[in-house]
């Protein structure tokens, strides 16, 4: 149990790597064997297909990501402070896995029904009605403008996927290099913050 718990974390490990480096499409399963020193055989052994592979990864992330999420919501901070937090947490998590995004818009599309199944299950998400309740307190009590909370989260959501799924468009348009987008995005973790606190003041 040890031992396989180990070679399936080094595989996952691996793949990470690989897929950050080359993305999906360009990630190639002998290369991740290589990466973590198994052969070819025992990576289809754990995970038959890149896709199983891929899908691993992500719900690996993904469940890092919302239990930090859960974390957060669950505090007794600020909104302000909770929307600092968020943004820093889910901005962290793209870029570290920047093809996540993508990845999952191709699943929704090709798989719709059976990848939220299996990925996005309830145990697995966010405690989104948390944050809905904490944002109609905070309008009920004045201290931000009325505001839909479902849109506030959509607008969360949007502004920090956008710029990972829309990178080459983003890259040509504002002639940036790779240095200057990860330097563009690391801003954004304050920025959309900013943003986000600025347009819900009263």
């Amino acid at each position: 149990m040890t031992q396989d718990f180990n070679t399936e974390e080094k595989i996952l490990d691996a793949a990470e790597q690989v897929f950050q480096r080359k993305g999906f499409n360009g990630a190639r399963m002998q290369e991740i064997a290589d990466r973590a020193e198994i052969n070819k055989g025992l990576l289809h052994y754990y995970f038959k297909t890149k896709d199983k592979l891929f899908e691993a990864v992500f719900s690996k992330a993904f469940d890092l990501m919302v239990n930090r999420l859960n974390a957060i919501i669950s505090t007794q901070h600020t909104l302000d402070d909770k929307i600092d937090k968020m943004v820093d947490t889910y901005m962290n998590m793209l870029i570290k896995h920047p093809h996540l995004p993508l990845f999952v818009i191709n699943e929704l599309n090709r798989h719709p029904d059976e990848f939220i199944n299996k990925v996005l299950t309830k145990k697995r998400r966010p405690n989104v009605q948390a944050l809905l309740d904490a944002i109609q307190h905070e309008i009920e009590h004045g201290n931000i403008r009325p505001f839909p909370p479902k849109q506030l989260i959509i607008n969360i959501i949007g502004l920090c996927i956008f710029p990972f799924v829309a990178r080459p468009m983003i890259q040509v348009l504002l002639d940036a290099d790779n240095p200057e987008f990860q330097k563009m995005i690391e801003e954004r973790k304050t920025l959309i913050a900013d943003f986000v606190k600025s347009a819900l003041r009263p």
